[in-house]
């Protein structure tokens, strides 16, 4: 078990912080430059991989604390739940598939944390996103928030879960199944952020609770470090992310990632 290091925990986090919020999968990145860097991609990296998210998750909780907020006080008033409003049952709902998929497909799911992998999900993620692109509706249908559906939720939520193949993206997969619904992209990606919350603290929590002993102390002070960069690069970012989601076209991202797997494959393969 290799011990980790400032210079693999500062490439990893900031690769997290600056990706973690576009359509280009940020595992995946993290992978690439794992690769690139010679980092070997043993256990505890891997669980570093997951782990570090949580700065990114914190920095989305206080950019979006007020929309949080609203959330769990609809959730308190039970005409909410009959009513035009979102609450904790939209996120449990578009959380639940890929809590169950995570599950049952746990180990295999690791099996699958390597580059050539990466590079097919790169394929198929710009595939998804170029195609939301040309057949969304010319009309958006949803531009509030609080007029998703339990329906729309759900169908979300399970889309959300070619996440679990890594280079695929949970943002980019989760924009083009809501543009496809005819949901606006500033929602879109706001549901996003929000559900990425809860799914990213349990997946955090859970490697830590399995994979606690193999960490030394000072692999905890790594981690902790990891945590702070991640977040404060998040903090920087997450707004011009959220500006670029908005007004361009998914079909750039699309390009950019088939140009990477490109590269990847020429390299690697």
């Amino acid at each position: 078990m290799i011990k980790l290091k400032y210079s693999t925990i500062i490439i990893l986090s900031v690769i997290e912080g600056l990706t973690e919020f576009l359509p280009i999968s940020s595992t995946g990145h993290m992978i690439i430059f794992s690769n690139i860097y010679n980092i070997i991609e043993d256990e505890k990296i891997k669980i570093f991989e997951v782990i570090v998210q949580l700065g990114t998750i914190i920095s989305i909780c206080i950019i979006f604390w007020s929309r949080i907020i609203k959330i769990i006080n609809n959730s308190l008033i039970y005409e909410s739940y009959h009513k035009k409003k979102i609450t904790l049952l939209h996120i449990i709902i578009s959380i639940l598939p890929i809590i169950i998929i995570g599950s049952l497909f746990y180990n295999k799911i690791k099996f699958f944390m390597n580059i050539i992998t990466v590079i097919y999900g790169l394929i198929f993620g710009s595939i998804i996103l170029y195609l939301s692109e040309v057949f969304k509706p010319k009309i958006t249908n949803i531009s509030n928030i609080n007029y998703l559906t339990y329906n729309q939720v759900w169908i979300i939520g399970c889309f959300q879960c070619l996440s679990l193949f890594p280079g695929i993206s949970r943002s980019g997969s989760i924009l083009s199944i809501s543009l496809l619904l005819g949901i606006s992209r500033i929602i879109s990606i706001e549901f996003c952020f929000i559900i990425a919350i809860p799914i990213i603290f349990g997946a955090s929590f859970l490697e830590l609770y399995k994979h606690f002993q193999i960490f030394s102390i000072e692999d905890i002070k790594f981690i902790i470090i990891g945590l702070i960069l991640s977040f404060i690069i998040s903090l920087i970012t997450i707004k011009f992310s959220l500006y670029i989601i908005n007004n361009f076209s998914l079909k750039l991202f699309a390009i950019y990632r088939i140009f990477i797997a490109l590269l990847l494959y020429i390299k690697f393969i």
